[in-house]
């Protein structure tokens, strides 16, 4: 009983992190393009100052706010069947950023400092195993309100 409550809360968990992660990281986009994970990889495939990677930025924006919120009402009604795919397209890109950023992008120009690139690739890796359990099919659990 311990046991599936433990599993149950954890994935709850997950899924509010996931949920407010995206969420968060869309509204940077629009308020803060600089502090957005999207504008990182934006910036890392074009990097250049083109007006396209503003207007991908907040394309991507948009879609972590949809997604964020779709998920966290997954998470209390589990008929939302949209939010597996937005949640593998979501696992497509974070897969593809973590490649680009964190794998490309030192390799071209070299890591300066081994412990903030571990770190950095630490979190990405987090945030994608999360997104991951946070799909029906490997995790996620809807909380039952009656």
């Amino acid at each position: 009983m311990t046991e599936f409550f433990m599993r149950k809360f954890g994935f709850f968990l997950l899924n509010i992190a996931v949920s407010l992660y995206l969420f968060v990281n869309g509204i940077l986009g629009f308020t803060n393009a600089n502090e957005s994970e999207f504008s990182t990889i934006v910036r890392t495939i074009f990097p250049r100052g083109w007006d396209f990677n503003n207007v991908l930025i907040i394309v991507l924006s948009a879609c972590a706010i949809v997604a964020g919120v779709f998920l966290l009402v997954a998470v209390f009604k589990n008929d939302i069947t949209v939010i597996n795919v937005i949640l593998y397209i979501f696992i497509v890109l974070w897969v593809i950023f973590i490649v680009i950023v964190d794998i490309i992008s030192p390799i071209s120009y070299g890591v300066r400092a081994p412990l903030d690139f571990l770190r950095q690739l630490s979190t990405h890796c987090m945030v994608l195993g999360a997104i991951i359990t946070s799909t029906k099919r490997f995790g996620r659990m809807v909380v039952s309100v009656h």
